[in-house]
């Protein structure tokens, strides 16, 4: 199993796709230049979801999850359509100097074959 930072992110980002129907996309947020290097530096995932409700930037916070192959500590942040637009046109409302980093793409799982 890939455990490099990305690899990490875009399994947290997949696993969070599948259990919340209501995200419609997620964007990885960056530390300042040289600062996601660090093991240290969670990984920063801004959800946009349709069905949560207006309340600013809030970032959770969890540990590392070894057992489920998570091992960086990260931070979630979920916000509306609006509000990510919002962020979009305005990327200084993110907390801590952080920036929009990449878009990850919901895969869907495979339907099983047969039965």
């Amino acid at each position: 199993m890939d455990v490099t930072k990305d690899a990490v992110a875009q399994r947290l980002a997949q696993a969070h796709f599948e259990v919340e129907p209501g995200i419609v996309r997620i964007v990885r947020l960056l530390a300042p230049e040289g600062h996601e290097n660090d093991p240290a530096e969670p990984i920063k995932l801004l959800e946009v979801n349709q069905n949560t409700t207006a309340h600013g930037i809030i970032p959770v916070h969890f540990g590392p999850h070894s057992a489920s192959g998570i091992c960086y500590p990260s931070m979630i942040v979920e916000v509306t359509p609006k509000e990510f637009e919002q962020i979009r046109q305005d990327p200084t409302r993110l907390p801590n100097e952080w920036r929009l980093g990449g878009e990850f793409v919901n895969k869907p799982a495979r339907a099983a074959v047969g039965g």
